[in-house]
């Protein structure tokens, strides 16, 4: 006949330690709503959401020039971003001009632009940066950094235009969205 075993001596709780403190809880929703509140966040970030990520391509092809454009598609407050510009030409350019709509650059720092233009101007809201010839055939790629400055959410917009002296070849539409 099988013995049956006898429950062990009760052990004294330490003390403020009571029974319901042993009991199974029940299934609580704050472990899912900290994982969303902190979840969403670093997701987002991690894909780029939020500033940083893989920078935009962009090109516009004529019968002159290709003009293809990397930018960084949203920018924080502060960061630093780099921009390039890449004209490949099929036609003889006799004066390279790059415009910029002023649009694009507000509450911005532009540090650094490669290679120096041979005439840079302010023209009908834009920026206009004059290189020289280009022969047909030939890549130029024009490279800037800079800074955006602190001032909220915002979304700068305007056009990149590549011309032959005043006579426009390729142009792009340019949108970048800043957070804070």
């Amino acid at each position: 006949m099988p013995q049956e075993l006898a429950a062990p001596p009760s052990t004294p709780l330490p003390y403020r330690i009571e029974e319901r403190h042993l009991q199974a809880r029940r299934k609580s929703w704050r472990p899912l709503l900290l994982l969303v509140i902190l979840g969403i966040p670093l997701l987002s970030a991690l894909l780029g959401l939020l500033g940083g990520g893989t920078p935009r391509t962009a090109t516009a092809s004529t019968t002159a020039v290709k003009l293809t454009m990397e930018t960084p598609r949203v920018l924080r407050s502060g960061n630093w971003f780099e921009t390039q510009m890449i004209v490949d030409t099929t036609v003889d350019v006799a004066d390279l001009t790059i415009a910029i709509d002023q649009a694009l650059w507000r509450r911005m720092s532009v540090d650094t632009l490669v290679p120096d233009a041979k005439e840079a101007k302010s023209v009908d809201s834009r920026f206009v940066y004059s290189f020289g010839p280009v022969a047909r055939g030939e890549r130029f790629v024009f490279k800037l950094d800079g800074q955006i400055q602190p001032y909220g959410l915002r979304r700068l917009e305007g056009r990149v235009t590549v011309r032959d002296g005043e006579r426009p070849l390729a142009s792009l539409p340019v949108t970048v969205l800043v957070l804070p």
